[in-house]
């Protein structure tokens, strides 16, 4: 009778340990995240890659961040409005082929914001031909519109388990929209006096918490701030807390054409990247700025981070960042994006700007300057 006893007992401690690690079992999932800034195709590059618009070798050594992550997202700041719309890459009017639009495909970008100021350069034609042809690679564009219709459905996509909701907007756009195609473009300032206005406050609070009721993450792109400089300005920072207090998780900024700096900000609500410079650009001059502004037109910062779920428990962690030098050679040919760790002793001596004080140890100050620490992590829910 005892040993039939024990032998029950035994069993019944067994069964409540299965019980017990059942109960403390958790489901995780992960989204692994890359992002980066503007790309903006200029004249030297279309130049040396001539009329064939092939790529040469100039995202081989970034192509790999895009292909082992869950989601890449960039700032599309030319319209892909086709030959037809007259491609340029000078004179502040901006306009690819689709031969340069399969180079942005090629990269395996999930996502891209067309809401900035060149998002006109070619009208409603650019508009529309631009969205046509993301739609067709499966590129998630966010920021300009169809129609009023399109720009009410939101935009979203599930990942992993996760599911992800997007807004972005601009301070303004070169070619001004007119009034009956604001819907297009996604505005954050008046169009008149670039002025933060109650009216647009309201236009942001309608469609940020819309999109936050239908997600699980919440990102905003936003284009603003002054050209060249580190400094953050004071629209920057009353956005970024307006947007913050509406919900938004990560902050991705662009425009000044330099990385500035990236921080938690409003109490650790938002992770905000100011601005991640330039990713693709060709202008070797840069005729509006100082030496240390064209040096910095020339590298971006690439931040990779991971978005996890635990159960019902969403943080971001393991967030990294990477300056990207843009290269080029002394006779503005070979261009080639190249990370931090794989800038070469060669490389650094055959930049265009070498002569000019762009070096690795420069680069290195720079970043070390904008993001004097390690981000830490932070529990969203």
């Amino acid at each position: 009778m005892k040993k039939i006893c024990l032998c029950f007992l035994l069993l019944l401690t067994a069964c409540q340990s299965q019980e017990t690690d059942k109960t403390i079992e958790t489901k995780s999932t992960n989204v692994h995240c890359t992002f980066v800034g503007d790309l903006l195709y200029e004249q030297p590059y279309y130049d040396w890659i001539e009329n064939d618009s092939q790529d040469k070798g100039y995202y081989d050594l970034v192509r790999p961040y895009f292909q082992k992550d869950d989601l890449s997202i960039a700032n599309l700041e030319t319209p892909i409005g086709g030959t037809e719309l007259k491609t340029s890459g000078v004179g502040y009017s901006f306009n690819a082929s689709k031969e340069i639009g399969e180079q942005v495909a090629s990269l395996d970008l999930e996502v891209v914001s067309t809401a900035n100021n060149h998002a006109n350069d070619r009208g409603n034609k650019g508009i529309d031909n631009t969205l046509k042809f993301l739609q067709e690679k499966n590129i998630l564009s966010v920021g300009t519109y169809k129609n009023e219709e399109d720009r009410k459905q939101g935009r979203y996509q599930t990942i992993n388990g996760i599911k992800f909701g997007y807004v972005a907007y601009t301070y303004a756009t070169n070619q001004i929209v007119s009034k009956q195609n604001q819907h297009k473009i996604s505005l954050f300032n008046q169009p008149s006096n670039r002025q933060f206005t109650q009216e647009y406050k309201d236009l942001l609070t309608k469609e940020i918490t819309e999109t936050r009721k239908n997600c699980d993450v919440l990102i905003a792109m936003m284009h603003w701030g002054t050209e060249f400089t580190y400094d953050i300005s004071a629209q920057q920072k009353e956005v970024s807390k307006f947007i913050s207090d509406l919900g938004v998780d990560i902050i991705i900024g662009n425009h000044p054409h330099c990385s500035q700096t990236m921080e938690w900000i409003n109490n650790n609500k938002t992770l905000c990247m100011y601005s991640l410079g330039n990713f693709v650009s060709a202008d070797h001059i840069v005729d509006r700025t100082n030496q240390e502004f064209k040096n910095a037109y020339n590298v971006s910062m690439m931040v990779t981070l991971d978005i996890k779920k635990d159960n019902d428990h969403l943080s971001i962690e393991d967030i990294q960042y990477i300056p990207i030098i843009n290269y080029y050679d002394k006779k503005l040919k070979n261009f080639k994006l190249v990370p931090y760790d794989q800038y070469t002793q060669e490389l650094e001596k055959t930049h265009y700007h070498y002569k000019n004080g762009f070096t690795k140890d420069w680069i290195q100050k720079t970043y070390q300057k904008l993001i004097p620490k390690a981000i830490p992590n932070h529990q969203l829910t």
